[in-house]
């Protein structure tokens, strides 16, 4: 594993002590990191579309002039659901808004931040769109939702089931610390093998999908 990829995968894990703090200090329920887990898909979808634009820019790739606009729309639907489904299903009725010690909004900024910080370091930094094709930055972020959300949801399911035990949350937490680990760092190692076959060949592989950050 080299520096950068570590230096990201740690700040990774930092943002992600932020909601684990909440549930242990400022006693979360399960919707409050359930909701936080899914305002990640907005940063998620934010960053997908700055790597489309960065192939379009950069690597003249003019199929984004189509995808970009497809993607903001489906990827945005989806999104919309997927939070109505949550307020739905896991907001309490006598919920209060601020009323949880801590916003969300600061864990919500820190992985904002952190996402940025992966994209400007691996992203731009190491030049990784050069091995990219257009179709693959645009799934990935589904890719990450199939992966991450359901078993987040699923996880949610059981902690209300249980009457939602501090440990049952601070364990969901860990749950989604350990995901976002091991798909940070199998996306780059993927990324890496790819640069090393555009390298030889001369040409991507653009039938592989790589999870996203």
């Amino acid at each position: 594993m080299n520096n950068r990829l570590i230096l990201t995968s740690a700040f990774l894990v930092a943002v992600n002590l932020l909601p684990l703090a909440g549930v242990l200090f400022f006693g979360w329920s399960v919707y409050e990191v359930v909701l936080l887990f899914w305002a990640e898909n907005l940063v998620v979808g934010l960053y997908a579309l700055a790597r489309m634009v960065t192939l379009l820019s950069r690597n003249g790739d003019k199929r984004m002039l189509l995808l970009i606009p497809f993607f903001c729309f489906h990827f945005g639907m989806f999104t919309i659901v997927h939070g109505m489904f949550v307020i739905h299903m896991f907001r309490p009725e006598d919920h209060v808004s601020g009323g949880t010690g801590m916003s969300l909004w600061i864990p919500f900024l820190a992985l904002l931040i952190s996402h940025g910080a992966s994209y400007v370091v691996n992203f731009l930094g190491k030049k990784e769109y050069q091995g990219m094709q257009g179709q693959e930055v645009m799934m990935a972020p589904y890719k990450r939702v199939a992966i991450l959300h359901i078993t987040i949801l699923l996880g949610g399911f059981l902690v209300n089931a249980l009457g939602q035990p501090i440990f049952a949350l601070a364990l969901l937490v860990v749950l989604k610390i350990v995901i976002d680990v091991i798909t940070h760092g199998r996306e780059h190692r993927e990324k890496q093998a790819a640069e090393k076959r555009v390298e030889k060949t001369g040409r991507a592989d653009s039938d592989v999908f790589r999870s996203w950050d």
